[in-house]
């Protein structure tokens, strides 16, 4: 097994052998950690706060969690991070949690190196917090191993129990619940709810909802959990190794990426090709600025508060595209935007190199197919014909304006030029669907209804004059705005909205106004002066 030992001159024939002789735990490596984990917890909950008292608050241990690969059965052969989360009596709330969780950490810290001979194993680092989240999330140390000489790292996270009396339910039946008996047991939308209005730094309280990030993962395939750790050794091996100190993204976002490459590539099924999943997981990181991802089972649209930050949360914040970054939001926290702000070109450079070595090429030397997964899961439309009524068909985002107006002509017999596409939504602009362009241009990767204005029956059919004195008709109602007018007219001319000037009778027109507003009729001219591009 001696060429296995390096990830990239694996062949790709082979990757299955490689994830069961190099990278699944054995055993005895598997009940050391659990003891540690076992031990730690003890301390933790028994011994650490006796009779401790913060701020008024008496301080108890209502359960501890495991967290981390181990508990989500993705763990790696002598590669182990512990998460040991305690879930304390004296967060009442995110915003206590936030407050009070330095001076526990610093109280569990110094009761630690006190006591640490209670635990039976030696404590041989307790780190000082860096600067990466203040406060401070975790009391972090490593752990002797009894038997080897490898360490095991362990996080100790003071936690705000967020879901209360809810029981998460495992992923899988949450799944089922839609062919089967189940009913969704999902949080409550009060507890998303609370976690947006706190307002704190995107992720902050991920911690809290810890539980429902390892019964995302816990259930899967045994399968994906070897394709996700193949992913997590080449990022530790390749990406961790090769770029010391880069801001790259965190592993986190790379084992979300896999679980969606999975569920789109291959859905619902234990039996597929290792190699494909890993060659389709890095074609879609080399394309990272068009990645779109999110999922519903614990948190949806269907409330308001929550559905409407949820668009926003899924809009992208206009920046060059060099700078632009994937979205990513965590299953079980919306806040959340997995990876948002890290360097995604190294791990892009990096998949591009890893896509000409042996793990992605067959003996032959040729490529390893890929599964056909965009950058966005598909989404429904609501298609609004006024007079000819509506109705539901799937799209992906990433696919063209000109292939809805396709189906439309085709379902509705409305010839693709006699159509004009729109869509409106509480307190955005309404907005012109361009042919050549597609929805993940205007943010939309959610349902949506668009409206279908045929060109021979709108009410109004207002004329533009182009600073060249020739001019051009467009279909319109009363209630569009002006900037409505600007679209049409970038669509057809290809000036950009932002370089359009439109008065009428001399008088500014201000795009957010409506025709109505502005008292232009049937029939009226509109003149458009061009701004010089700077």
């Amino acid at each position: 097994m001696a060429e296995m030992e390096n990830l990239y001159n694996t062949p790709a024939e082979k990757l299955d052998a490689f994830v069961d002789h190099m990278l699944q735990p054995d055993k005895e490596w598997k009940e050391e950690v659990k003891d540690v984990f076992k031990r730690i917890a003890a301390f933790f909950r028994d011994h650490c706060f006796q009779d401790y008292i913060i701020r008024n608050k008496e301080v108890k241990v209502i359960k501890v969690v495991k967290g981390g690969s181990f508990s989500k059965g993705t763990g790696i052969k002598n590669v182990s991070d512990v998460d040991v989360l305690l879930f304390l009596s004296c967060f009442s709330s995110f915003e206590d949690q936030y407050k009070l969780r330095h001076e526990i950490i610093e109280f569990m810290r110094n009761k630690l190196e006190k006591c640490q001979e209670s635990i039976a194993y030696d404590i041989v680092t307790v780190r000082k917090q860096g600067t990466l989240f203040w406060p401070p999330r975790s009391l972090n140390f490593d752990v002797q191993s009894k038997k080897r000489t490898k360490l095991i790292h362990v996080d100790v996270l003071p936690v705000f129990d967020a879901l209360g009396e809810e029981k998460p339910r495992s992923v899988c039946q949450t799944l089922r619940q839609e062919n089967g008996p189940y009913v969704d047991q999902r949080p409550h939308a009060t507890v998303y709810k609370n976690l947006i209005n706190n307002r704190r730094c995107p992720g902050e309280f991920a911690p809290s909802f810890s539980e429902l990030q390892r019964n995302f993962v816990k259930h899967r395939p045994t399968k994906l959990k070897s394709f996700l750790r193949l992913v997590k050794y080449w990022y530790r091996e390749y990406m961790k190794k090769k770029y010391p100190g880069e801001h790259i993204p965190p592993k986190y976002a790379l084992e979300l990426l896999t679980i969606y490459v999975w569920e789109t590539g291959q859905p619902n099924t234990d039996d597929f090709s290792l190699a494909e999943g890993f060659v389709t997981l890095m074609n879609l990181v080399k394309d990272y600025r068009n990645i779109c991802i999110y999922w519903t089972v614990y948190y949806d649209f269907k409330n308001q508060a929550v559905g409407h930050f949820l668009k926003r949360q899924l809009r992208y914040v206009p920046q060059t595209k060099e700078e632009k970054r994937p979205i990513i939001l965590d299953p079980a926290d919306p806040t959340n935007k997995v990876g948002n702000g890290y360097k995604w070109d190294l791990i892009a450079k990096e998949a591009s190199y890893c896509l000409s070595q042996a793990c992605s090429q067959l003996k032959d030397g040729s490529p390893v197919s890929s599964w056909n997964v965009k950058g966005a899961r598909n989404i429904s439309v609501t298609v609004i014909c006024p007079g000819l009524g509506k109705w539901e068909y799937c799209v992906n985002p990433y696919d063209s304006i000109q292939k809805i107006k396709k189906e439309i002509e085709k379902v509705k017999k409305i010839p693709i030029d006699d159509q004009r596409l729109s869509f409106k939504e509480p307190k955005r602009k309404p907005q012109v669907l361009m042919e050549h362009s597609n929805l993940a241009e205007y943010d939309i990767f959610y349902k949506i209804k668009i409206e279908v204005l045929v060109i021979s029956s709108a009410r109004h059919h207002i004329h533009v004059k182009f600073p060249d004195n020739t001019c051009q008709t467009y279909p319109l109602e009363d209630r569009d705005t002006v900037l409505m007018v600007k679209q049409q007219i970038e669509e057809q001319k290809k000036y950009p909205v932002k370089n359009q000037i439109l008065t009428f009778q001399g008088k500014f027109l201000r795009q957010r106004n409506t025709l109505r507003y502005f008292d232009i009729q049937d029939g009226d001219t509109l003149e458009l002066k061009l701004m010089s591009c700077k």
